[in-house]
């Protein structure tokens, strides 16, 4: 099969993490492959008091739109090492970070069904560490980023593993053009569905207790 250059490529494997081959995004998601993505978590402090970074995905993504999310993330392309998918960090947010400055905490399997979707995902999931951010120095894509939010690591582990039913996030919608001010208030349903093992990973990080 050739190559079509417009579209994403991306390396292969089965269900323990051995190489295959490639394929194109679509028929990735078509037939359920297992491929790799990069997630990094952007928080300005380890500690429960620190102010972790989310997105609401773009009405227009393939798989949940308009829910909250990981900081940036995004699939690695074929022949891409897991630490070069930093490169997302800057494509969606405008924001860079040294590839030596993540922290990874692990690999984590992800599989889901959503519609015509099959989504089979080696996570490859990070921490960035940014103790000066500040939201309104980013400058997230309008195309794939519909607002930048923060709330603390304490409010966001605590929907994680439902020992409180809501929180309020503060930062921006994201228009063509300008961010404009927002706060909301959200539900752990309001984000993607993430495992108790992804979850566990970050609270680990976040607080050194599993």
């Amino acid at each position: 099969m050739g190559k079509d250059e417009r579209e994403e490529w991306l390396d292969i494997f089965t269900h323990e993490m051995i190489p295959c081959g490639t394929a194109p995004r679509s028929m990735v998601h078509e037939r359920g492959l297992w491929h790799q993505t990069f997630h990094a978590w952007i928080v300005t402090d380890r500690g429960a008091d620190g102010r972790l970074v989310v997105q609401l995905r773009g009405a227009r993504k393939d798989t949940n739109p308009l829910r909250l999310d990981v900081s940036a993330a995004g699939h690695l392309e074929a022949g891409e090492s897991p630490e070069e998918g930093v490169r997302e960090i800057e494509e969606e947010l405008g924001l860079h970070v040294a590839p030596g400055s993540l922290h990874k905490l692990g690999v984590v399997a992800h599989e889901a069904r959503l519609g015509s979707v099959w989504d089979r995902e080696f996570n490859h999931l990070y921490v960035a560490v940014v103790p000066d951010l500040s939201l309104d120095a980013l400058r997230p894509a309008v195309d794939e980023i519909a607002g930048i939010y923060e709330l603390s690591v304490r409010d966001f582990l605590d929907l994680a593993f439902g020992r409180r039913h809501e929180a309020v996030l503060t930062g921006y919608r994201v228009l063509p053009g300008h961010l404009q001010k927002d706060a909301r208030t959200a539900r752990w349903t309001d984000f993607v569905p993430r495992s108790r093992v992804y979850l566990e990973l970050l609270q680990e990080f976040f607080l050194g207790k599993g």
